[in-house]
């Protein structure tokens, strides 16, 4: 296998590991949704929160890893956006 091959394998990774923060940043949406429209069930808050933290982890691990942000989407304010 020569570097070409190691290159691609590099470009589809980085590929489905975007399009999972993506269906991750969805799912997040929609708890953010059901937990405005449910404010006082805990059960709501808490999934919005646990997204929240989830996302938070992962952009923090990207941050130190110098993993571009926009490319999979979270250069976003969590903090604003979740909490």
């Amino acid at each position: 296998r020569g570097l070409g091959d190691v290159y691609k394998r590099q470009i589809m990774n980085n590929d489905i590991f975007n399009h999972i923060i993506n269906r991750l940043l969805s799912n997040a949406n929609d708890a953010l949704k059901d937990a405005q429209a449910n404010d006082k069930d805990e059960f709501y808050v808490g999934k919005k929160l646990a997204y929240y933290e989830v996302l938070d982890t992962i952009k923090n691990d990207l941050i130190i890893a110098e993993y571009d942000l926009q490319e999979c989407g979270l250069d976003i304010d969590l903090d604003n956006d979740y909490l």
